[in-house]
């Protein structure tokens, strides 16, 4: 009910006592929709920080009912909280009890905040990585979380807990720096979507206020824990995805994209994530978390893990960071993965990366194996277009002009971009033929100026 926010005085009161008479818990499936414990801890957030910002102008009786809702929301997600699923959604419900908590002056509301305050004093340790990554590894979903905390901070008394959490705070708004794009939207990796959480450069300037630190991304930066890898100079800017593909407890928002990367030049992205349409099971769920929609390599057209249903993983890609140095213009990596090894002949894929401001070279190859077809992928942000010229391909964008260099055989297919959920574009995506495994192959992209 966040849309709530953009609403008259008049049509908000309407959609809330018709959600309060409409919508009582303990009917038909109602846990997985409006009673859900993730959107139950939205709305109540949602609908007290409209009761304090609207304050007087909302009628007198309206309000009771209005409270008498929220607390029996808040009593249900007591007992309905979602530590089986953990991450996010536990974060979201964490929130809620604390601004409960901190909302009336009651024996139970202090045992909203006690609880909530109990399990971020736990999740913060499990949830949040040393470099200050969610755990969950999606740049969008970290600045969910981001957003989330900052809520709880907000409402936090102060003491060793909210000094804890403004640490890790911190850390997280570094990353969130480091994970937006040149056009002020965060990186696609892994679930998400442009637009899905709150705007990240927003939260940013909330953090600045509440701290006083004035956070900036860094011409390079290596988030190790949480395997993200970047140069950015100017509007150019590289992302690349070289870690686990999600905590071993919770893989649902993680994607077969070890190795891929992102490319923003002038504000204008290039080489891009797939993203993703849809949570629904079905083949746009399916092929967003496949191996096939990422820059990356494939063998024999194989997933790097196990997917399975809309959230499920089973065989994961391990990987391993080989090296990782900066340079003076930019940065190398390397690295390798056993995605593959179930395959014939257990192949193995290795990838390296010289990056440079308007210059990225990578180097593939896959050990081991048994004849099946090794190829690499690159997916092209739908305003560019490509010219498979002689010597080598040429893409552009506007103002923009790169070649793709590369010694294999090169072939383009139409494809798709989801940019945001419930949105797709028509795109393309080059396809870079190495041969069989084992082999080796590599490319060259490089920005004409």
């Amino acid at each position: 009910m966040e849309f709530l926010e953009g609403l008259s005085d008049e049509v908000f009161t309407t959609i809330v006592d018709d959600w309060i008479a409409h919508v009582p818990p303990y009917q038909p499936e109602y846990w997985l929709d409006a009673w859900n414990s993730f959107a139950l801890s939205t709305r109540c957030v949602v609908w007290l920080q409209q009761y304090a910002r609207r304050g007087k102008r909302l009628p007198d009786a309206f309000r009771e009912r209005m409270l008498k809702s929220v607390v029996r929301q808040l009593r249900f997600l007591t007992e309905h909280l979602e530590t089986d699923i953990g991450g996010n959604h536990l974060i979201r419900n964490i929130k809620a009890l604390l601004w409960g908590g901190r909302f009336w002056d009651s024996d139970e509301a202090t045992e909203w905040q006690d609880l909530g305050q109990q399990l971020l004093a736990q999740e913060l340790d499990t949830q949040i990585l040393g470099d200050g990554m969610h755990y969950e590894r999606s740049p969008a979903y970290h600045v969910q979380v981001f957003a989330d905390l900052l809520e709880c901070y907000s409402v936090l008394e102060e003491g060793p807990l909210k000094g804890r959490l403004g640490d890790r705070l911190s850390d997280m708004a570094q990353v969130t720096a480091h994970l937006i794009h040149p056009d002020g939207q965060v990186s696609l990796f892994n679930d998400g979507g442009l637009e899905m959480a709150r705007d990240p450069e927003m939260c940013l300037q909330v953090w600045e206020e509440l701290s006083g630190e004035d956070v900036r991304s860094s011409e390079t930066f290596a988030l190790s824990d949480a395997g993200y890898y970047g140069l950015r100079r100017g509007d150019e800017y590289v992302l690349v995805d070289a870690g686990k593909i999600a905590p071993d407890e919770l893989p649902g928002h993680g994607h077969g994209d070890v190795f891929s990367f992102e490319w923003t030049i002038d504000a204008q992205r290039v080489v891009v994530d797939a993203g993703v349409y849809e949570y629904n099971p079905g083949q746009r769920r399916a092929y967003s978390r496949s191996t096939l929609a990422h820059n990356t390599v494939t063998v024999d057209g194989e997933d790097q893990c196990e997917f399975w249903d809309a959230f499920r993983m089973g065989r994961r890609a391990r990987v391993t960071r080989e090296n990782y140095q900066k340079t003076e213009p930019g940065f190398r990596l390397a690295g390798r993965h056993d995605g593959y090894r179930h395959l014939a002949g257990r192949p193995v894929h290795e990838r390296s990366f010289e990056v440079e401001p308007g210059d990225i070279r990578v180097e593939d190859e896959v050990t081991g194996g048994e004849g099946q077809r090794v190829e690499a992928r690159l997916l092209l942000h739908p305003e560019c277009s490509v010219e498979m010229a002689t010597e080598d391909i040429k893409i552009s964008s506007g103002d923009i002009d790169a070649a793709l260099e590369t010694n294999a055989t090169v072939s383009l297919r139409d494809a798709v971009w989801f940019p945001n959920f419930g949105v797709e574009r028509a795109c393309k995506q080059i396809i870079l033929r190495y041969g069989a495994a084992p082999c080796s192959g590599g490319f060259r992209l490089v920005r004409h100026r």
